[in-house]
């Protein structure tokens, strides 16, 4: 997975979450829950884990906001909490991870970016690392073993996106192609889905990812490792 080096130009990432806070009513200084919800992962047809998700908008000076999201992946005895909040132009200012095996603490990793510099530390029990890159112009961010970041992702696309992975501690290109309509099933409901699919680098990861028409995460599935993560339920038509 070769690391990117380039600056990309800046597309409208937050617009479709934007459309859905507005279409909630909440009333002006109040949080805005844009979208939340559970997935459930599954290996060649075994549940493996789950991953709970939310994403709110917090107004933080007039016409403006921070986003946050949080997702909380557990797979067996491991779990993991992700946090992220982005300014009101859907850019990366914060991001921070910790996982847990059993009753025994991991690593936690914070990052902070301040115009195109990404900072971040990373604690473990043999000690702390720090460690400092330079982002292209309009990079997300994006997470081994994490669903709900997609819904960022494929926001941006047809076309390429720089992100950083911070688990691996590098910056990829991720090339979003849309595939046309489709219908995902959960629930017992067959919901309308646009499909794409998103290609790390030249030769890496490649997902399959489905959205409903607002831009809502509905599924993801990577080929290669026989992975697929469902919603378990439909996204709500409102969110308060």
């Amino acid at each position: 997975m070769m690391p990117y080096h380039y600056s990309l130009p800046m597309k409208p990432a937050f617009l479709f979450l934007a459309a859905l806070a507005l279409a909630s009513g909440s009333a002006e200084g109040q949080a805005t829950v844009v979208d939340e919800g559970s997935f459930t992962i599954s290996r060649a047809g075994d549940r493996i884990g789950r991953e709970d998700f939310s994403i709110r908008h917090v107004p933080t000076t007039e016409g403006a906001h921070e986003t946050l999201t949080r997702g909380v992946v557990v797979t067996g005895t491991r779990r993991v909490t992700v946090d992220l909040s982005t300014d009101s132009a859907g850019l990366p200012v914060r991001f921070q991870s910790k996982s847990v095996d059993g009753r025994e603490a991991g690593d936690s990793y914070r990052a902070e970016v301040t115009g195109r510099r990404y900072s971040s530390r990373t604690t473990r029990g043999s000690g702390e690392s720090a460690r400092e890159l330079m982002l292209p112009a309009g990079a997300l961010i994006v997470e081994d073993g994490v669903v709900h970041p997609l819904q960022f992702v494929v926001s941006r696309g047809p076309g390429a996106v720089a992100a950083i992975v911070p688990a691996r501690g590098v910056v990829v290109t991720l090339t979003v192609e849309a595939a046309g309509t489709d219908h995902v099933s959960i629930a017992l409901q067959s919901i309308e889905a646009r499909k794409f699919v998103v290609r790390e680098g030249a030769e890496g990861t490649v997902r399959e990812v489905w959205v409903d028409a607002a831009g809502r995460l509905l599924k993801v599935a990577i080929p290669a490792q026989r992975l697929v993560a469902v919603r378990d339920d439909a996204p709500r038509a409102t969110t308060r």
